[in-house]
This record gives structure tokens, C-alpha cells and sequence, in this order.
């Protein structure tokens, strides 16, 4: 193992540019992808249809907040014009304030109070119910506080009667003037904690950097087809291993310095992007790194020339980042198949899934690989 790490060595140090800037793509291309979208989502409103079925004063507030959202261009209309400008994708999505919203969050019952309909078109779903739901959740915690405080009046039998609109009122003002409550509309990015942001994310951070990811894992494991050339193998003949223990010996070397630049990377995502991670985060994210490479590594052993190989394998990430809702939301779309989430590794990632069924196939078919007519040379 010791001359097989330094001959791997040996081949890094005769290109260490190219290869430290392959291991730091994903950081770099996240990055550079965040920065260029945050200025084109600056320049861009997202079409949100808005049906407002109540009356009352509260739903009429909670809709002129939704229209205060900078990224989001709000129309107001009646549920089937909205529903046939959906069917013709020029909204993204519509949401409905049903009637008696005022009357559920004042009998604190917050469920199905908003009835949201989306297309397999919709990118902006996810961030916008986000957004919304959060306005619903301050009117359900004044709420909220408001019976707190009519029981407390209650029980303790005091002489002030306070009423509900009252309560809220107050409440609003205390979370204002104390700072008790402030809410993010971004994924990340938050520059100043203590202020009011807006602005809505269409991407996850994770996601892209698991698309780059995944791409720089590929590219990177060109030097199985590059092991394996005739010419190669010749001096490799005198080996006191099999080939295939010497390839398997140069996977592990890779898989470790690719883990250790995980390492780095996510270190980098948590300080720029203000992520947050925990352990299973990162027992997830030590799995995703297993899986696709050994992914990588046996879809190189397939291919004989590199240039069919940098090809297919950049159609296979674009393939696994659309499926596994990388690049786009496909919430919708499982609804429908449940069947898609198993279908990308990317997926598994997102979900945070410590064991995946990928890397269970992918390591019984590399074992299969591995002891299949082994040959030992003498």
C-alpha cells in the first residue's frame, strides 16, 4: 500500500494545479452559482397566483404580506382563472386562503387553512409555501399567546379583560420593539441576523454543491481508464499484487483525499452560506462520498477512451441532479412516482439518509467485481 501511495504521489505531483483545483470545483462552482443567481434573482419576480377566499381583516393582512415579498409577483384572482393560467404555466404556483381563515387561527387550529395547487413546471414552491407558512405561524402565535393570556386572566382572576385584537396588537408590538421574532425568507446568505430578509432562495445549497460534486467525482476517476491502457498494465505485470488489488488500493487513496477535501468544502458551505451541520449531517455526507465513488469508479471500468467517458458521465450527474431534486424541486413529481426518490444517490444525500440502497448495490457489485477470476501474479 506504501509504494502504491507513493506512486500516486509521484503522478499528483506532476500536475498538483490541476488537480487541487478539481478537488476544490465543488466549493468554488457552488460559490460562483450562488453569487450569479442571487444578482439574476434580484432582477426577477416569480408569478404566485393568490386566491383569497375570507374576508376578515386577518386574511386580508396575511395577503398584503405575501404581496410585500419583493421576489414574488403576486396576482390577486378568483380560483379557476387561477387554476387555467397553472394548467398554462404562467404561475408558478397558487395558493388559496380559505374561508374561516380568521375563525381556525383564533380556535388555534392552523391546519389546512391554506390550500396550495403547483405544476410539474413549478421551480419556486418550495421557498414561497416556506415563506407563506411562516406568516401563518405569527398570526397562529399571536393567536396563540391571546388564549395564554385569557387563561391566565382566568385562573389567576384578574380584574383587566383584555380583547383578542388587543392581545395581538400588543403581541406584534413586544416582537418588534424586543427583537422576540424575525423571520428569514433565504436558505442562506443572511448577512445581518438581527434583519428582516425577504429574499427567497429557489436553490439549495447542498443540492448544487452535490451536483458539482458528483460531476468532479467523475472526472476525477479518469485515471481508471488511464490505469488500464495497454501500455500501463505492461509495467504493472511485475507487481506482487493483482491488478485489481492495485486499482482497489488507488480507489482508496482517492476516496481519502476526496473525503478530506469533503471535509474542507463543508467547512467552507457552513461559514459562507451560514449552513448549520450536525452528526448525521455528516454521517450523510461521508455516505454520499462512499457511494458515488465507487459509483464513479465502476462506471470507468466500462469505458476504454476518456473523451466518451467525460461525456457520459455528464450526462449521468445531469440525469441523477434532475431526479435526485438537485437542480429543481420535484416534489410534485414523487407525489406522483414515490418510486424516483430511490433513483439517485443525490437524492438519499438531500434527505439526509445515512444508509442509501445505492451504496448497498454499488458495494455488493464491487465485491462481485473485486473476487470475480482473481488472478494473483507471482
Amino acid at each position: 500500500m506504501k509504494a502504491i501511495l507513493y506512486t500516486r504521489i509521484i503522478h499528483w505531483s506532476k500536475h498538483p494545479v490541476s488537480m487541487i483545483c478539481w478537488l476544490l470545483l465543488p466549493i468554488i462552482a457552488t460559490c460562483t452559482f450562488f453569487s450569479v443567481t442571487d444578482l439574476w434573482q434580484s432582477e426577477t419576480q416569480i408569478p404566485v397566483g393568490l386566491v383569497i377566499e375570507d374576508e376578515s381583516i386577518m386574511a386580508e393582512n396575511l395577503s398584503q404580506s405575501i404581496g410585500d415579498i419583493p421576489l414574488l409577483a403576486v396576482k390577486e384572482m378568483n380560483k379557476d382563472q387561477a387554476l387555467v393560467q397553472l394548467e398554462q404555466h404562467e404561475l408558478d404556483s397558487v395558493f388559496i386562503i380559505k374561508d374561516g381563515y380568521q375563525d381556525s387561527i383564533q380556535s388555534n387550529s392552523r391546519n389546512q387553512v391554506i390550500t396550495a395547487y403547483i405544476s410539474d413546471m413549478s421551480i419556486a414552491y418550495i421557498p414561497v409555501k416556506e415563506a407563506i407558512t411562516s406568516f401563518v405561524q405569527q398570526d397562529a402565535g399571536n393567536s396563540k399567546a391571546a388564549h395564554v393570556v385569557d387563561q391566565l386572566v382566568t385562573q389567576y382572576g384578574g380584574n383587566i379583560s383584555w380583547e383578542w385584537e388587543e392581545i395581538v396588537v400588543t403581541s406584534n408590538e413586544i416582537r418588534e420593539e424586543e427583537a422576540l421574532l424575525h423571520s428569514t425568507f433565504s436558505f442562506y446568505n443572511q448577512k445581518d441576523p438581527k434583519q428582516q430578509d425577504s429574499s427567497i432562495s429557489l436553490w439549495n445549497v447542498w443540492g448544487i454543491w452535490s451536483f458539482f460534486a458528483l460531476l468532479t467525482t467523475f472526472y476525477i476517476y479518469d485515471w481508471v481508464i488511464k490505469e488500464r491502457r495497454s501500455t500501463v498494465k505492461v509495467r504493472l505485470s511485475l507487481l506482487k499484487i493483482s491488478f485489481r488489488s492495485y486499482m482497489i488500493g488507488n480507489a482508496f487513496i482517492y476516496l481519502a483525499l476526496l473525503s478530506l477535501f469533503d471535509v474542507i468544502n463543508a467547512a467552507l458551505l457552513v461559514i459562507y452560506f451560514e449552513q448549520t451541520i450536525n452528526f448525521v449531517q455528516i454521517m450523510t455526507l461521508v455516505s454520499f462520498r462512499l457511494t458515488i465513488s465507487i459509483a464513479a469508479f465502476l462506471f470507468a471500468l466500462y469505458f476504454q477512451t476518456t473523451f466518451i467517458y467525460y461525456v457520459s458521465s455528464m450526462l449521468v450527474t445531469i440525469f441523477f441532479s434532475i431526479i435526485g431534486g438537485s437542480l429543481i424541486s420535484i416534489e410534485g413529481v414523487t407525489n406522483r412516482w414515490p418510486w424516483l426518490t430511490y433513483g439517485s444517490p443525490i437524492y438519499a444525500f438531500l434527505e439526509g439518509w445515512i444508509i442509501n440502497p445505492w451504496l448497498i448495490v454499488l458495494l455488493v457489485l464491487l465485491f462481485i467485481w473485486y473476487w470475480r477470476k482473481e488472478k494473483i501474479n507471482a
